[in-house]
């Protein structure tokens, strides 16, 4: 066959008619997103409300009725916009940011969504009004549309008649679906019931954005003939009034602020009064985690997160160089619950019931403009992967079915958020990466209040109920001090078992110490090493770039310093008499170099106040393992600071005993000092929550203690105004 009879031609898609079958059915998944479509096209229409109404649906001739009091269509509407289908005109609009007259944005993009009844039934009936305007009907049965072979040989029948459903001035939209393709069950009726109250949020306390007018949306629910199919359904503001925690939250480009509520069952603060008792707390957190550091990149854990080089904007802007992150600013609330069972033995009768509703409703649903974005926060859906966190820390983390939550988005403020064609979520883009970091960001805030509160209840409910607890909980070592005094007291004891107790006493202190070095060494080498890592690759590329001579010497004699005060934390294990000042030196030998790149200043006392020097008896392995976590904690909340950063540390005569105070500027704590020195608290998202309670039992174990002064108990330099630690010994030393 020669080229010139080669066939050649141009041609278009004839799509075929089953195509709209197709992208009702096998686009959406389930029957409950078909309907949330058809209630996305009430609100783009600014419906205030839309009546849906089941009828019969457990026999073959039942009908499902869609009725709303929006805007409606005319009949040009209808016939050159409804019945193209991938109509872009509501995406046009919101991308110029062109809105409705009760100001919203549309949420509709792709122009498919319509065709989501197939789900439902064959036969759809549609009646629509637009203002001043004669009633456009429309009838379809798509099993005879199905039937014809190609798209454009398939006719819809439309037409207008005078009002009959709209009558006087009343508009909107009016859908009857009928030969329903399921037989619906009781639990397929509380399911859906319960998914279409969840269509729109909860009414929380959150004002509209300046310039946007009050809006209300509601969706009323019906079913015929009534079956009691509803009755029974756990109540959600049961479920709310039987929350222990709440917190409600909005991060915007100012920072993070939330209010942390506690509110225990009043049974419980009956039972355990002026040790159980509800509190309130509201928090601004101007530079937040979110803020500083970038989410993890593959095979990162958030240890090894990397600081973001510019300060995000939640929304996007136009620079190339910090172009915004495109998801707007984020708000919300979340309960949570607690399962115990020393606490469901308070909730009494409706324990069960709000088990069961918390593990059904349970994670954290999505919304945007005041309209649910879909599957997020549905059964089994688990988008922020909180069970994955729970599994790895049960006691100190939320799983998805401890908590109900709400987040609110803004539609024109999230562009970036794009949803997926199937209607189930957004692309997994950048902008939602960045969201659910931001959301776990924000949940490690809940978590480490509602821990302070989780640990007293559980150290309450553990004791009878009426027990005194006004006595300060004691030490270990208190303990034993107290039984070795009891036991001296007593000469027959003494004589019987003292050598017993006291060798008990010998024994715990001698494997405390042994753990304690050993514990101090690891958590005060991990910085150490990631110095030295970073060192030694440092020193080697700049051998290799051909570095001059005396910097190469700085900074192999850098790597001596680290080493040197590497080698003083992990050698010597027996006490020994020890100047202050020698305590801080080697301290600083593996920070030093953490200052400089952090561009922190250091403040040194003792070199001001050498005559505030003192002698400290102890192991210095375990002494210098405290210096350096609490220098670290310094150094890492530094990162908010915006301006100078300074670590001040010295000797000072101002407390009961000789101490080391080390301060900073940074923002200080929010937490009281008993929580700050608990296993595990933490406020840092990939934080171990162990360093100020290593540097206690340090304390501790030298009959001393961990202080954190107030600002006016310590005379310090004008620019420390953040937090401060003191290392308090015992006169004795």
């Amino acid at each position: 066959m020669t080229r010139e009879q080669m066939k050649k031609a141009t041609a278009s898609f004839r799509p075929k008619a089953r195509i709209m079958e197709l992208l009702g059915e096998q686009l959406i998944k389930n029957h409950t997103l078909a309907l949330f479509e058809l209630v996305k096209n009430s609100y783009d229409a600014d419906a205030s409300k839309i009546d849906l109404k089941l009828v019969n649906v457990d026999k073959k001739d039942g009908e499902i009725i869609v009725e709303d009091d929006g805007y409606g269509m005319s009949f040009e509407t209808v016939t050159d916009v409804w019945m193209e289908p991938a109509h872009g005109h509501k995406l046009e609009k919101r991308t110029k940011g062109i809105r409705t007259d009760k100001g919203r944005l549309q949420v509709g993009e792709k122009g498919v969504g319509r065709f989501a009844v197939h789900r439902l039934g064959t036969k759809i009936f549609m009646v629509t009004r637009a203002e001043n305007q004669p009633e456009v009907v429309v009838d379809i049965d798509w099993e005879k549309f199905s039937k014809a072979e190609y798209l454009d040989q398939a006719k819809v029948s439309i037409f207008e008649r005078s009002p009959e459903t709209f009558l006087g001035n009343k508009t909107g939209t009016y859908i009857k679906i009928s030969n329903l393709k399921q037989s619906w069950k009781r639990g397929d009726i509380r399911r859906l019931y319960r998914s279409v109250k969840a269509m729109t949020p909860a009414p929380l306390e959150i004002k509209p954005k300046k310039g946007k007018k009050e809006d209300a949306f509601e969706v009323n629910f019906t079913v015929t003939p009534d079956k009691n199919w509803l009755d029974d359904l756990f109540d959600p503001v049961l479920a709310e009034s039987q929350s222990l925690f709440s917190f409600d939250f909005e991060l915007s480009n100012d920072g993070l602020h939330y209010t942390y509520k506690y509110t225990p069952y009043a049974s419980i603060e009956a039972d355990y009064k002026g040790v159980v008792e509800s509190r309130t707390i509201p928090i601004n957190l101007e530079s937040f985690e979110f803020f500083r550091f970038r989410l993890p990149e593959d095979g990162e854990n958030w240890r090894e997160r990397k600081k973001r080089p510019h300060k995000p904007n939640l929304y996007r802007t136009i620079p190339p160089e910090n172009p915004g992150l495109g998801i707007g600013t984020i708000k919300g609330r979340i309960i949570g619950f607690d399962f115990d069972k020393e606490i469901l033995r308070y909730i009494k009768d409706e324990a069960g019931g709000l088990e069961e509703y918390v593990k059904q409703q349970g994670g954290i649903k999505v919304y945007r403009d005041g309209l649910r974005v879909y599957n997020y926060g549905e059964p089994g859906d688990d988008w922020l992967g909180l069970d994955h966190r729970r599994i790895q820390s049960p006691t100190k983390k939320f799983g998805s079915k401890q908590i109900i939550g709400e987040l609110h988005l803004e539609l024109d403020g999230s562009p970036d958020l794009q949803e997926k064609t199937n209607r189930e979520g957004f692309v997994e883009n950048d902008a939602y990466n960045e969201l659910v970091y931001a959301m776990l960001c924000i949940i490690s805030q809940f978590e480490a209040e509602r821990n302070k509160d989780k640990r007293k209840l559980k150290d309450a409910l553990n004791t009878s109920p009426g027990t005194p607890h006004g006595k300060k909980k004691e030490s270990i070592e208190d303990v034993l001090n107290e039984l070795e005094q009891s036991v001296l007291k007593n000469k027959d004891l003494d004589q019987q078992i003292g050598h017993l107790v006291r060798g008990v006493g010998k024994s715990y202190r001698e494997t405390r110490d042994i753990m304690l070095s050993a514990a101090g060494a690891g958590l005060g080498l991990v910085t150490v090493f990631h110095e030295l890592e970073r060192g030694v690759k440092g020193l080697n590329s700049s051998i290799s770039e051909g570095a001059p001579l005396e910097q190469l010497k700085q900074m192999s004699n850098e790597l001596v310093s680290i080493l040197q005060g590497a080698m003083y934390m992990v050698s010597n294990k027996r006490m020994e008499e020890i100047n202050a000042s020698t305590l801080v030196q080697y301290a600083l030998l593996t920070q030093q170099r953490r200052f400089n790149r952090h561009k922190i200043h250091f403040l040194d006392g003792f070199k001001n106040s050498p005559h505030l020097d003192f002698k400290i008896k102890g192991m210095r392995r375990m002494l210098t393992s405290a210096l350096v976590n609490i220098i670290d904690n310094a150094i890492y909340w530094l990162d908010e600071v915006q301006t100078d950063k300074y670590i001040w540390i010295s000797p000072s005569l101002e407390l009961e005993s000789p101490s080391i105070i080390i301060a900073d500027n940074g923002p200080g704590f929010i937490d009281e000092p008993i929580e700050l020195i608990q296993p595990f608290h933490t406020r840092k998202p990939a934080g171990m929550g162990i360093g100020l309670y290593y540097a206690d039992m340090v304390m501790k174990s030298h009959a001393g203690r961990l202080s954190f002064p107030d600002s006016d108990a310590i005379e310090r330099p004008k620019t420390i105004t953040g937090a401060c630690v003191g290392l308090v010994f015992n006169k004795e030393g």
